[in-house]
């Protein structure tokens, strides 16, 4: 698959413990990544290099297979093919809505017709088509996020930062705004990077992640990829009826495994290696046990955040 951004090496640093340095990661076609790090871990530093607002010391940024230097007269061309989503997004607060988008629409030589054809669509999907006429200083903040998230779209990006995406939207329209990130990236081929805090989201919208501690990265990769690695021989078991003490313990012994949560009909095994589904079903219906639901147990982006911070804090 195509990589529209890749970074080899990215370092800029503002004194010996702070900054960015050796920063390493590729984003693909139609993929979501999400650059996940606690506050001053270098997020934004890497942001504004990326955007050409800062320019790096050493290391490589290629847009669309092509090293690009983004602090250069050079890279402007290239910005009509990305938008930016800020946490703060510096709307006028005395204009409408559709004055804003109209504005910063004629950055990219979007005027008239062309521009109405292009947010008018934007606008009534994100459910801001009924208040396009009203200033925007009476928009709540996740009304400001959406807005923010149609000017960065409207000129037709194919790649697209966000920050914050979530920030202040209530939960429908979190939902709303997952589906619309995710129909971008499989339906029209958007390419999307993202900062957040929020894991929760990051779990049910990103493909891939990049965890960044004190300027380096410290873990990357698919996000399947990492929860399969960690996920080892966890599986967790549902019986029909709470089975006895000691029943759970043949059954657990059986399957060389050791068990948790043993009040209630559903169990946790800790096994030495891989269990097969029939093993388990065997197993049960020698002991008398149903076994009802018989699953691997999944490793959270949060597990695996906090793991990852915690081994290079032992590292270290």
């Amino acid at each position: 698959m195509e990589e529209i951004l890749s970074v080899k090496g990215l370092t800029r640093k503002y004194s010996p413990s702070a900054g960015v340095e050796g920063v390493d990661f590729s984003l693909r076609r139609g993929e979501i990544l999400a650059y996940l790090g606690h506050n001053g871990a270098g997020k934004t530093t890497t942001v504004r290099l990326l955007l050409g607002l800062l320019k790096a010391g050493a290391g490589e940024i290629r847009y669309f297979g092509e090293p690009r230097d983004t602090y250069s007269e050079d890279f402007d061309r290239f910005r009509a093919r990305i938008g930016v989503c800020l946490d703060n997004p510096g709307f006028y607060p005395d204009m409408s809505a559709m004055e804003n988008l109209e504005l910063f629409a004629g950055l990219y030589g979007l005027e008239g017709a062309a521009f109405e054809e292009k947010a008018i669509p934007l606008l009534k999907e994100l459910e801001l088509y009924d208040v396009r006429r009203d200033k925007v200083s009476g928009f709540s903040k996740g009304m400001l996020q959406k807005l923010s998230l149609i000017r960065a779209m409207q000129h037709g990006p194919e790649l697209l930062f966000l920050d914050e995406p979530m920030s202040g939207l209530d939960p429908a329209a979190r939902v709303m705004m997952r589906d619309y990130l995710l129909r971008l990236a499989r339906e029209k081929g958007v390419s999307i990077f993202l900062t957040s805090h929020d894991l929760n989201e990051v779990e049910q919208t990103a493909d891939s992640i990049v965890i960044l501690e004190k300027g380096r990265v410290r873990l990357s990769g698919a996000l399947k990829d990492l929860k399969a690695e960690r996920a080892g021989h966890g599986y967790v078991v549902v019986f029909r009826v709470v089975p006895s003490t000691e029943a759970l313990a043949a059954f657990a012994s059986a399957l060389r495994s050791s068990v948790s949560g043993t009040e209630t009909g559903t169990v946790h095994l800790a096994a030495e290696s891989e269990i097969s589904i029939t093993s388990a079903l065997e197993e049960g219906k020698k002991l008398g046990l149903e076994v009802v639901e018989f699953r691997r147990e999944e490793v959270s982006l949060e597990t695996i955040y906090f793991d990852s911070l915690r081994r290079n804090e032992t590292a270290a």
